[in-house]
């Protein structure tokens, strides 16, 4: 049986996703933020 527990990597992988989608969110309100500066 492989040293890997299942409930622990899940939580791991959840925790990676959400801070996945952070990042994607922060990156498009500095791309929104971008595009505004350039329309000034």
């Amino acid at each position: 049986m492989p040293n890997v527990d299942l409930v622990v990597e899940m939580v791991d992988m959840m925790a990676a996703t959400r801070s996945y989608e952070a990042n994607i969110t922060a990156t498009n309100a500095i791309k929104s933020m971008a595009l505004k500066a350039l329309e000034i």
